[in-house]
């Protein structure tokens, strides 16, 4: 029987899969989570070595955010999809994302959004790639100068030699708590239903300037458009709307 791959092989052929064109009040059984920003990797992790990974290339970063990618993980092999951002090292709630369970649905109503094309899921999406697209450059430059930087996990994908890709979202997420311990440079995602209005508000007052609606039982498709994902922005409330990004430092 032939050996699996590593997990730098793994993470070096992994594309990231897309949002598709469904709009996020159509996807059944959702989670919603921030989006990060930052640049969109695949970490190789294994007990004694740490790579991040985008396009098959290696993206360079601080050593000590390998460090605290190793220190951080407790498992045989994996391959973690994140983001490295400076959003995470922010002061306030963003700083330290606690709450990664699912929350209760919470009464807070939000104001009904002006219909135009910008709200069409489709043109969300391909706005969102632009956006992603035109500050990874600043943010590799960020890296090349040695600044600082924390991975922020979203979804396992590959865990001791098995692929996760046909395992349901929230059962991938569930792994994925498992396997790292939450430090000042590693942290995972918190995600919330989409009935928890009032996160999704302060997500917005805290600089997110949009959210990723998942299906809890949908798989990971690599490379290509999911049906069960969407991009919104985050919906406006009594706190006001969303403040601009989070620039990298």
């Amino acid at each position: 029987m032939a050996d699996h791959p590593s997990p730098r092989e793994v993470a070096a052929a992994w594309q990231p899969e897309r949002a598709g064109r469904r709009s996020p009040k159509d996807l059944r059984d959702a989670i919603v989570e921030p989006e990060w920003g930052g640049v969109r990797v695949a970490a190789s992790l294994a007990t004694d070595d740490a790579s991040l990974w985008r396009d098959g290339v290696e993206v360079p970063v601080p050593d000590e955010l390998l460090a605290a990618l190793v220190a951080a993980f407790c498992a045989g092999d994996a391959v973690v999809e994140g983001h490295v951002t400076t959003m995470a090292l922010q002061s306030g709630e963003v700083a330290q994302p606690a709450m990664r369970a699912v929350e209760r649905p919470s009464l807070l109503i939000p104001r009904a959004l002006r219909k135009s094309v910008r709200d069409d899921p489709f043109v969300q999406a391909r706005e969102h790639q632009a956006r992603t697209a035109a500050i990874e450059p600043a943010v590799r430059e960020a890296l090349e100068r040695g600044e600082r930087h924390a991975f922020v996990a979203t979804d396992l994908l590959w865990l001791d030699g098995e692929s996760l890709v046909d395992v349901p979202l929230l059962e991938r997420k569930r792994h994925l708590e498992t396997i790292l311990e939450p430090s000042y440079l590693v942290r995972v995602t918190p995600f919330v239903q989409p009935s928890a209005v009032t996160t999704q508000v302060t997500w917005g007052t805290l600089g997110f300037r949009e959210l990723t609606h998942r299906a809890v039982n949908g798989g990971y498709l690599a490379g290509q458009e999911n049906p069960g994902r969407a991009v919104a922005r985050p919906p406006q409330g009594p706190l006001g709307p969303a403040k601009g990004p989070v620039s990298p430092r």
